[in-house]
């Protein structure tokens, strides 16, 4: 989930379509804060939501966001069950599924894609466990990439209660390590990202 931060303009010389597209720009950051506090209020966590995939497809998870659709959260799961990938959602307030949909055999899936679940080195709750315990707020979404045959890389997604979000590659000894924010995107400090890119790097978890 990659959340765009507003990019101010200079009032000089913007053109009416300018500034239509910059007002796009601003539902679009408002959007994504909305979505981030309906995550930090509902009542089912990304913990349940995978456990509650896992028990319908009888599967192992290897993948699970927070979304939201007109108002309404869920968590959608990506799980490996029976040789097939299955993507659930799960209702983030009942914290019951919503529905399955079958994604195709883990044989046609692309190359970066987890289709061990022993890739991820742990199962997928307990790695969201480990991240909250080493960060500093909840998860809202946990992911990984294939990698040439080794352990996926983990990429977690944490909301801090302040509404904002940081992303982290994990390790395996559940180390987080900050990534450097995106062009256009703000980093903690509240810089562009290219200038905190500049100025810190990665930063270290913990």
């Amino acid at each position: 989930m990659k959340r765009k931060l507003v990019t101010l303009m200079t009032a000089g010389a913007v053109s009416a379509a300018a500034l239509a597209g910059g007002a796009a720009f601003a539902d679009s950051h408002q959007n994504d804060q909305a979505e981030v506090q309906a995550f930090l209020g509902a009542s089912q966590d990304i913990a349940a939501a995978i456990n509650a995939a896992e028990t319908a497809t009888s599967g192992k998870a290897v993948a699970a966001e927070f979304d939201d659709k007109n108002g309404t959260g869920f968590y959608e799961v990506d799980t490996i069950a029976n040789g097939k990938q299955v993507s659930v959602e799960v209702d983030a307030s009942t914290g019951k599924v919503i529905k399955t949909n079958d994604e195709g055999d883990v044989a046609n899936a692309d190359e970066d894609d987890i289709v061990d679940p022993a890739q991820l080195g742990a199962p997928l709750a307990q790695l969201v466990a480990t991240a909250e315990q080493n960060g500093s707020g909840k998860v809202m979404s946990i992911s990984a990439e294939h990698d040439g045959g080794a352990n996926g890389t983990v990429e977690v997604e944490l909301a801090n209660t302040d509404g904002t979000t940081q992303e982290f590659a994990m390790a395996a000894d559940g180390t987080l390590t900050q990534k450097a924010a995106d062009d256009g995107e703000k980093g903690e400090n509240g810089e562009d990202g290219e200038q905190g890119e500049q100025g810190e790097g990665a930063e270290t978890a913990g």
